[in-house]
């Protein structure tokens, strides 16, 4: 996989700034948006998702009990 790379900090970046490099040679993962807020933001979603659903079951199983005891 080849990714284009800004030698350069400006945006947009421009064509004689830019540099072809393999996928192995790219160690800045911040250069790829992989930051250490955006990986605490999919940690944070993911877990709030999973805890979501987990409560979302557990309140429909007690409603779901609630109706069969009172019918």
């Amino acid at each position: 996989m080849t990714l284009f790379v800004c030698t350069q900090i400006e945006a947009p970046c421009q064509p004689g700034n830019q540099v072809a490099v393999t996928e192995i040679a790219v160690q800045d993962f911040a250069a790829l948006g992989i930051t250490p807020a955006s990986i605490g933001t999919a940690v944070a979603l993911g877990f709030g998702m999973v805890f979501f659903l987990a409560m979302l079951g557990f309140v429909l199983g007690v409603v779901v009990q609630m109706i069969r005891r009172h019918l």
